[in-house]
């Protein structure tokens, strides 16, 4: 069940850079602890991908505040044509698949709520929040092989896994997901 006294606040690329080192980056710091020694997931190496997502069209960013303290964060952006994002994928999918208009998939890049507040409900209400309202007719995300917990909640969520996607050379291989955005 979601804490009564949860609230959000939304940002674009222009106000999200006011609190990237405030805000955004310490709470990937507290949710990615045990995993900040690994180069590809540094606080700067994160710092640097998601200043990269501001310069992305239709880039926006919720964050949860509990009592005025942020605890969790979700964002992403639209799409572009002829995008990036699916040169990655090693496993085959339907022809047309990885088309993209710009309008047609939103990248949910990131979705975490800090481990003292975990198993709450936040993580779903940001999950919600952040594609409410949303124009594009689904989004895909790339969720750690070994995180079950997330690929759990993810599916119960809706999401379906369509395969394997390595986005960066020294990233390692994640899962696949979409859900169709409600309209």
């Amino acid at each position: 069940m979601t804490p009564s006294s949860l609230t959000f606040t939304r940002h674009d690329a222009a106000s999200a850079e006011s609190i990237i080192e405030g805000v955004i980056v310490p709470l990937y710091e507290a949710t990615h602890g045990d995993r900040l020694e690994d180069p590809f997931y540094s606080s700067q190496r994160f710092a640097e991908r998601v200043r990269s997502y501001f310069r992305a069209p239709g880039f926006e960013i919720v964050v949860a505040y509990l009592e005025e303290i942020p605890v969790g964060q979700a964002f992403g952006y639209s799409l572009p044509a002829n995008a990036r994002w699916w040169k990655g994928l090693t496993t085959p999918v339907p022809d047309g698949f990885t088309d993209e208009t710009g309008d047609r998939t939103f990248a949910l890049n990131e979705l975490m709520v800090i481990p003292e507040r975990q198993g709450q409900g936040i993580a779903h209400a940001l999950h919600d929040e952040l594609l409410r309202g949303r124009h594009e007719e689904r989004a895909t995300l790339l969720v750690r092989e070994d995180n079950t917990s997330a690929q759990e909640a993810y599916r119960r969520w809706g999401w379906e896994k369509i395969g394997k996607l390595r986005p960066f050379e020294d990233a390692p291989n994640f899962d696949s997901l979409v859900v169709p955005i409600p309209r």
